[in-house]
């Protein structure tokens, strides 16, 4: 069986997923466009990473297009709610510093920044992250502070 283009496009984007280049929302999308664009920025930003330092271009996944940061906050959303019924239980078993710290989160994903953890802090944001399935991903969006 001759392998086909469609076999190609598949095995590009299930490996780039699978190193973390890109997030699940553009793995399992139908939109061949959308696979593509988002595979050409990921594949550009690790190639613009390479040649930029000595440090090794899988270090860190940054997402530069709107898009992908798009997918990737999508996919925060999700694991969260997965892992947390709704934000209120966030709030109620965690605290409201914790689920600001979340929606602080999740705009940092969105725009392509990060956000500070101050120690010691009433936040548990820490626990939430590392409970998550992405969890090394939405870590490259969070720089710890000790006080």
């Amino acid at each position: 069986m001759p392998y086909s283009c469609a076999d190609f496009a598949s095995n590009l984007v299930n490996h780039l997923f699978n190193n973390a280049l890109i997030p699940v929302a553009v793995a399992e999308s139908d939109d061949l466009e959308f696979q593509a664009n988002e595979a050409m920025a990921a594949i550009t930003d690790l190639a613009e990473r390479a040649t930029a330092s000595p440090t090794p271009a899988t270090t860190t996944v940054t997402a530069t297009g709107a898009a992908q940061r798009q997918a990737r906050s999508t996919q925060f959303m999700v694991e969260l709610l997965e892992a947390n019924e709704t934000l209120t239980d966030i709030a109620e078993s965690k605290g409201a510093h914790t689920l600001a710290d979340c929606m602080y989160l999740l705009s940092a994903i969105q725009k392509g920044g990060g956000i500070e953890v101050h120690h010691p802090t009433g936040s548990e944001i820490l626990d939430i992250i590392n409970d998550l399935p992405s969890a090394a991903l939405w870590m490259t969006h969070v720089s710890e502070v000790t006080k």
